[in-house]
């Protein structure tokens, strides 16, 4: 899903890009879809809850109301971070190529970190003393050389890698509210690397942490970085999530090798055999760096984009019988195994437009699921 979004918004397209981004049931891919369709937040506000009812919602989506953002507003400035949108100069140029990018970011430290060389280090929270050691020293080492490194700010491997990396600059993702520390016994450091990093996040204010969260994060995490380094992973670890995270995103997977009889590498040395980099130290993942520059650069990644041209207007809305009778066609097709949005166009033969139309109306109304261009019935 490219997306094309203007590079300057007014004050009121902003706050209704806040509003669209924190209404219920609309997720980063929805919302984008959402924007597509209507060109504009601001028009989105105004007519997804009327959309939203037209593949059986019996009450209107609700979308947030914008006193909740001027409070969130309000209580982000004053805590002294900011939020920061999708088409804005400071948001992560690699997090915009994935494919579903948060639509607007908490940050609270220095945000030119954002778009600066990022290698991800990651790995579990009851991590050995071993592996620790190891992480910190990675991210010492890159540091050194100029690479900002990335994580989560969990206990374990995530703390290591953000304490080695703290001098040179590190970035924190965290999964909550800016202000929520998660866990709490990493106050401290969330304290320092906030004063000479940047910790983000694109939860709203005051929100603690939910399981899925943290899927969420982990995804901002593996998109904003040009690879992600798995150090220690057991066979249930989510750092297994985030480097296939990574490999849909077009990332590099590295994977430090660990002792075979013990649980903790299991799901690390399966990466190796399953084709990731084989990693004993920064030297490894230092070589890969220009490689990965060049590539990103030649794609016009980490250059800022031009503005999309908006003069030419929209394609006509389809008419609700069109959008009806595609809706009604795919909800009866679509079953419980993951299919792909293109798949289901060219089986229909019918406009993507219209396509992309229908699935929204049934996602909206809680009948679908859709994840990574991945359909699927709920």
């Amino acid at each position: 899903m490219k997306i094309k979004t203007p590079k300057t918004l007014s004050e009121l397209e902003k706050i209704n890009w806040i509003r669209l981004a924190r209404s219920e049931n609309i997720g980063p891919a929805t919302f984008f879809r959402l924007l597509d369709i209507f060109e504009s937040a601001s028009i989105a506000v105004e007519k997804t809850p009327e959309f939203s009812m037209q593949a059986g919602l019996k009450k209107p989506l609700k979308i947030c109301a914008q006193s909740v953002i001027d409070e969130e507003l309000s209580k982000t400035q004053k805590f002294g971070a900011e939020i920061i949108i999708f088409p804005e100069n400071s948001y992560p140029r690699l997090l915009r190529e994935i494919y579903d990018p948060a639509p607007i970011l908490t940050v609270f430290g220095k945000k030119e970190l954002l778009n600066q060389d990022l290698i991800a280090i990651i790995g579990p929270r009851n991590a050995s003393f071993h592996a620790c050691k190891f992480a910190e020293k990675m991210a010492y080492d890159l540091g050194q050389s100029s690479v900002t490194v990335i994580s989560g700010l969990a206990k374990g491997i995530d703390a290591a890698a953000h304490r080695g990396s703290l001098k040179t600059g590190t970035v924190a993702v965290i999964a909550g509210g800016i202000n929520h520390i998660y866990p709490a016994e990493n106050s401290e450091l969330y304290r320092q690397i906030y004063q000479d990093g940047v910790v983000i996040c694109e939860q709203p204010f005051g929100l603690a942490p939910r399981g899925s969260n943290f899927i969420q994060r982990n995804r901002i995490i593996s998109g904003m970085s040009y690879g992600v380094v798995v150090v220690e992973a057991g066979l249930q670890s989510g750092s297994l999530a985030t480097s296939r995270f990574a490999l849909d995103q077009g990332r590099e997977v590295f994977s430090v090798p660990g002792f075979p009889t013990d649980p903790r590498n299991f799901g690390s040395n399966r990466l190796l055999e399953e084709g990731a980099i084989f990693t004993q130290g920064a030297e490894r993942i230092l070589k890969e760096i220009n490689g990965f520059r060049e590539r990103f650069s030649e794609a016009g990644i980490l250059s800022e984009p031009d503005a999309p041209d908006f003069e030419a207007p929209l394609p006509k809305m389809p008419s609700d019988d069109d959008i009806k009778k595609v809706r009604e066609e795919i909800f009866t097709k679509i079953g419980f195994m993951p299919i792909q949005i293109e798949e289901i166009i060219a089986e229909l033969n019918v406009p993507a437009r219209l396509v992309n139309i229908a699935l929204v109306q049934l996602e909206l109304a809680d009948k679908i699921t859709i994840d990574f261009g991945r359909v699927v019935r709920k």
